[in-house]
């Protein structure tokens, strides 16, 4: 039995232990998404439960580190809403597509505050820490949201609340104002590179770079059959006498929330290169990228991508794919050609 840590999450977890004593009772941790944070928030709150802990972090073999690996820890409580469902291997990556596609709630109700009102208010066992750990925090809905803030403002004693958000700007200001904000690190590419590596990912720097420097969405996108897919899109996309009709009917039946990424991730790519000559997302294609980035008109590029994020936000309504995707790949070519 061991701690769940990730290596980028070492020292900052310790520096946080490190005034264990002095904490404040509640705690909102936000960053990037696809670094681990719930996966910090989880460790934080096992470290804080340990009856043993060696040099501050959790011993992984107490008692209550038993416990709370079980997910049975008396004095834990971890709430998120009904569609973030136990069998996900970590939260954190948790796409809007995949929330969507579930039937319970995306949203934490004012039911689930009430019911750990009891839990608020017992004795601690054994007189240590009392931990409430709720993610994504940003889920929370008006009446949770207020229900919370009467625990935030009158916390009982040796009580920590840890929130966790990257979507920091969708929560009110009477939370965010109650808690201490801490800022989870991402990894540098240098660590992040060899924890895939440990991982078992292939084409590392490839997964990583799509994943915008993200380790835990990299693991995602080092699926061979994504991979396959994405490259044959981009390749249409640099094509000199591109076929758009046929590439929206290969692709009509395709995730469009993948394919928009792609195309979203390779606009980007070709602004960044247009101006630095630097390319972040899809460097396996730096060469094309390159060689269109060199003759490309930014704003009409930058017109594309507003398009390119008024698609996103109808794509899970009811449309056309096929007429979408044809709308898209015409306005790209539009958008990449010289005036």
């Amino acid at each position: 039995m061991s701690i769940d840590l990730l290596p980028w999450h070492d020292k900052p977890l310790r520096e946080l232990l490190a005034r264990r004593d002095r904490l404040p009772h509640a705690l909102l941790l936000y960053g990037r998404q696809g670094i681990g944070k719930v996966q910090f928030a989880r460790a934080l709150s096992q470290s804080l439960l340990c009856e043993s802990p060696e040099h501050a972090v959790a011993c992984g073999t107490c008692s209550a580190c038993g416990w709370f690996s079980q997910g049975n820890h008396p004095d834990f409580r971890e709430l998120m809403p009904e569609a973030l469902s136990a069998e996900e291997t970590d939260p954190d990556t948790l796409t809007d597509a995949d929330v969507k596609e579930k039937k319970k709630s995306k949203e934490i109700k004012v039911e689930q505050i009430r019911n750990i009102a009891d839990f608020m208010t017992l004795t601690t066992h054994r007189d240590g820490f009392r931990v409430l750990l709720i993610h994504p925090a940003e889920t929370l809905n008006a009446n949770a949201a207020n229900s919370l803030l009467k625990t935030l403002e009158e916390p009982p004693p040796r009580t920590v609340i840890v929130l966790v958000t990257d979507k920091i700007g969708r929560l009110i200001a009477t939370i965010k104002s109650r808690c201490q904000r801490i800022m989870v690190p991402a990894p540098d590419e240098a660590t992040a590179v060899a924890w895939l590596s440990s991982q078992g990912v292939t084409d590392v720097e490839v997964a990583l770079g799509q994943a915008g420097g993200a380790p835990l969405y990299a693991v995602t996108f080092a699926d061979p059959e994504y991979q396959s897919q994405r490259k044959a899109f981009l390749q249409a996309l640099a094509a000199t006498d591109p076929d758009h009709l046929a590439t929206a009917q290969a692709l009509e039946k395709s995730d469009l929330v993948n394919v928009i990424t792609w195309l979203q991730t390779w606009v980007s790519d070709l602004a960044l290169a247009r101006l630095s000559g630097e390319v972040r997302h899809h460097r396996d294609q730096k060469n094309a990228i390159g060689r269109i980035a060199s003759k490309v008109d930014l704003p009409a590029l930058f017109r594309f991508e507003s398009q390119l994020r008024q698609a996103r936000r109808s794509i899970h309504h009811p449309l056309n794919a096929r007429l979408l995707l044809e709308q898209l790949l015409i306005s790209y070519s539009i958008a990449i050609t010289p005036a």
